[in-house]
């Protein structure tokens, strides 16, 4: 299987969100925990995560409900923009991420599969 989830700057937003979710082991696997591949002391990493831990985030990320989780951060999000306006549809746009990155970790776990993660900092 291959496929790609590319969450853009938002990646540090969305994982704010998942670390309320659950034990920081746990709520961390999703977007940057996991076997360090290699750093390029710029900010940006290369992470692994093997397939016993994917069951993990998957299951995790399965009992999220996406929704409820943005929405309970729409106001520490607002702190973000300049006047606490968050532009029009942003919330929703992060839980199409979340979403996808449950459909991700879903897919890789169904396929036995690890993932590899690149996140620039």
């Amino acid at each position: 299987m291959e496929s790609e989830c590319f969450l853009g700057r938002e990646w540090e937003v969305l994982e704010q969100i998942l670390l309320t979710q659950g034990p920081e082991e746990i709520s961390e696997l999703p977007i940057t925990m996991g076997d360090l591949l290699g750093d390029d002391d710029l900010g940006t990493a290369c992470f692994y995560l093997p397939p016993d831990e994917v069951t993990v985030a998957a299951r995790f990320l399965a009992a999220i409900d996406v929704e409820r989780s943005v929405a309970g951060h729409a106001d520490e999000i607002a702190g973000t923009f300049r006047h606490g306006d968050v532009p029009d549809g942003y919330l929703e746009i992060l839980g199409r991420y979340l979403k996808h990155v449950r459909d991700l970790y879903t897919a890789a776990d169904q396929a036995g599969e690890g993932v590899a993660k690149l996140v620039q900092g």
